[in-house]
């Protein structure tokens, strides 16, 4: 008797209509996703209603908005090449330099956040700093290069350079591997300080020089990814001296949500690659990064 009410409370309890499995708890993760997704709505929000109601410029910060996100989302599956594959498009919007790399540094410095907190347990520091405080020593000469010269000259050689090694990276199928020291490790930081004031572009001779060393996919990212957040800090505090009038940080924070959402994107497809496919996907962004400072020349 008692095993048959016992049977039976069961099985009115699966019939329940109100029966439902546990459902898990909402993470920190979940609300800052949810976050940035209403952050990018009410961005939307504000650009649609100043499409409607004709403001000047709200079809440029539409197509911004939209750079922005496919930039964060290509140049993220890597690690770097978000300022070589916006600026080429901010290119043709005819947008002031200047401007066009402050907007890249704002949104770089918010997707490195992003990036170096998911990585943080694999940073490798002895090998990260020298990079850095190379690359801040540099960094002022490659603002003032910024704000006193086009730069056309460094543009297309330097996007040429970019485009043939990007290239027989991607065709060799041996690698050789080269032995780091403290002085090789700045020498990377010092041109990538240049890169980065000039042209808001530190990351490609570190990202080739950790990709010289024969490094797996996260250890590259884990040294590359905090010296360009680095970098992207160091120039802005540069343009924040050197032009104060000209930078107006809370019109680039705008882009900032558009930024992350590519990040996130981007890292998920970072974790499902092989090591060949990581190194592929270097190749190709270096090569599009090259194409890009040239389409910038032009």
């Amino acid at each position: 008797m008692a095993q048959l009410e016992a049977g039976g409370g069961a099985a009115a309890s699966l019939a329940s209509p109100f029966h439902f499995g546990a459902r898990p708890a909402p993470t920190p993760r979940d609300a800052g996703v949810g976050a940035l997704l209403i952050w990018v709505l009410l961005e939307c929000g504000h650009v649609v209603r100043a499409m409607a109601d004709g403001e000047p410029g709200a079809g440029i910060a539409l197509a911004t908005s939209a750079i922005v996100l496919l930039g964060g989302l290509v140049s993220s599956i890597a690690g770097f090449a978000f300022a070589a594959v916006a600026g080429s498009a901010f290119a043709h919007l005819a947008i002031d330099p200047l401007h066009a790399v402050q907007t890249m540094v704002v949104c770089s410095i918010a997707m490195q956040c992003y990036a170096v907190w998911k990585i943080r347990e694999s940073i490798s520091w002895p090998t990260l700093w020298p990079m850095v405080a190379a690359g801040a020593v540099t960094i002022p000469a490659g603002v003032w290069l910024l704000l006193h010269s086009g730069g056309f000259n460094y543009a297309v050689a330097f996007g040429a350079f970019l485009v043939i090694y990007g290239s027989c990276v991607a065709l060799r199928r041996d690698a050789r591997v080269f032995q780091g020291s403290a002085w090789r490790d700045a020498a990377a930081g010092a041109l990538g300080g240049i890169t980065g004031g000039l042209a808001g572009f530190p990351g490609p001779f570190v990202t080739i020089w950790c990709s010289l060393r024969g490094w797996d996919s996260m250890r590259q990212r884990a040294v590359y990814q905090p010296y360009i957040l680095a970098m992207q800090i160091v120039t802005m505090a540069c343009l924040r001296w050197l032009a104060p009038l000209r930078v107006d940080l809370a019109q680039n924070l705008r882009y900032v949500p558009f930024a992350l959402l590519g990040a996130i994107g981007g890292l998920a497809v970072f974790r499902r690659l092989t090591t060949r496919q990581f190194h592929l996907a270097v190749s190709v962004l270096l090569v599009v990064s090259g194409v890009g400072l040239i389409g910038r020349a032009a």
